[in-house]
């Protein structure tokens, strides 16, 4: 993608930086906002957590409110797609055209992604505020007559602050910009990174707060659960970087096979959306994103059993959903898959070795598995860390763990198409 250093016309690019800023921040607010509404809504009840929805409410309301939920948005798709492509951030950094992302259509699709995922369907919910808030960014950018190489470079900064926001993680949304997004990795690309993101958190700060997305424990470095920790690490890397590709392969199946914008698709979505709410009679921690499969590793809460279900379900959830034409992210799932492998592989050694920390192999399993689906294993490490604040302990191992499964499925690849 081409770009050029923000030199020239400073005063107009640093105010739409500052805008961008707080248009992904309130975008960020409004939509946290609105998918816990519409969850309430979904389940019957509100609390602090979408599990406790699940299981608070009905058998029937956790299948018939996701089926109307997924309704819902399957028609306002159908209406949407019809009149024209919804073009995706990514896709739009790879274009020319300078309204790559029709700011009323873009918009409308990220509402409709909040709605299917506070419904229950299994699809991350980031993809959303970073949608809209490169959409905004960009006709904000149009409006102060900022060449179109840079608006680029202002849109991908603004999907990391719009991520940055939702999530309460500023470095991390900075470096999604630069390493995800393949920005060209100039001192000014990273201040304007840097900055949109950290605007865009602090003002989302009333509706998402200041807190850590998850509650993780304070483990002290103990000998013990450190030297098991790092043997995690390092012997993970293999079987992390195996479960990284087998997610991206399903999930990238399901998009290309998608169903079509034709009547059938509000049926799809809603089908879709139903059978995962008629899994989570069995498995409530099922349904949404995947944040209550990480929530319960990172308690030590669960079983072996149920961290290995989730293990298979998570992904061919998510996978379904997307084969349907529910539109989405995966961060969260591709977090939720490698946690709940963590997770199981801690319960599973847990009689020889009582001092395996369970939080800490879910996390480094899911940062190895978010460095392989995202193929970013900087950004996995910020992610994970800032959605935590883990102990700081955990950081040169988190390194070790999302830079091997990179490495490793950078390899396993490279011989793959070397062989064919």
């Amino acid at each position: 993608m081409p770009a050029q250093p923000l030199g020239k016309h400073v005063l107009a690019t640093g105010f739409a930086v500052l805008l961008g800023g707080l248009a992904a921040g309130i975008v960020g607010a409004a939509m946290t906002w609105l998918l816990l509404r519409i969850q309430a809504l979904t389940y019957g009840v509100e609390s602090a957590s979408l599990l406790a929805e699940v299981r608070a409410a009905s058998d029937v309301r956790r299948v018939l409110g996701p089926l109307i939920g997924g309704l819902l948005a399957g028609l306002g798709w159908w209406w949407l797609r019809g009149r024209g492509p919804v073009t995706t951030v990514e896709a739009a950094l790879e274009v020319t055209a300078p309204r790559a992302l029709p700011l009323r259509r873009t918009l409308a699709d990220a509402v409709l992604q909040i709605l299917v995922v506070g419904s229950g369907a299994s699809i991350g919910r980031e993809g959303a505020p970073r949608q809209a808030a490169a959409a905004m960014t960009q006709a904000i950018a149009g409006r102060l007559a900022i060449p179109d190489p840079r608006q680029r470079t202002l849109v991908a900064c603004a999907a990391g602050a719009g991520l940055a926001a939702v999530y309460n993680v500023p470095v991390a949304g900075a470096v999604f910009a630069v390493e995800v997004l393949r920005t060209p990795r100039r001192w000014g690309t990273v201040a304007c990174a840097a900055a949109m993101s950290a605007v865009a958190t602090v003002t989302a700060w009333p509706v998402v707060t200041n807190r850590p997305t998850y509650d993780f424990p304070a483990i002290a470095a103990d000998p013990a659960m450190v030297a098991w920790s790092f043997a995690w690490a390092l012997t993970s890397v293999p079987v992390v970087a195996l479960t990284g590709r087998a997610f991206t392969a399903l999930a990238g199946r399901a998009r290309r096979h998608a169903v079509a914008p034709r009547v059938t698709l509000p049926l799809a979505v809603g089908a879709s959306s139903a059978l995962v709410g008629l899994a989570a009679v069995a498995l409530p921690a099922l349904p949404g994103n995947g944040k209550d499969i990480l929530q319960l590793t990172f308690s030590a809460e669960g079983t072996l059993p149920l961290f290995l279900i989730l293990l298979v379900l998570k992904p061919l959830a998510t996978a379904l959903c997307l084969r349907s034409g529910a539109v989405g992210g995966l961060l969260t799932p591709a977090l939720a898959t490698g946690a709940a492998l963590g997770g199981a592989v801690a319960f599973a050694v847990h009689p020889l070795a009582a001092a395996a920390p369970l939080p800490v192999f879910a996390l480094l399993a899911a940062a190895g598995v978010l460095a392989v689906t995202q193929r970013a294993p900087l950004f996995a490490v910020t992610m994970t860390w800032e959605l935590t604040h883990a102990p700081i302990w955990t950081i040169p191992l988190l390194c070790l763990t999302a830079y091997g499964a990179h490495w490793a499925y950078k390899g396993c690849s490279a011989r793959l198409h070397g062989g064919s």
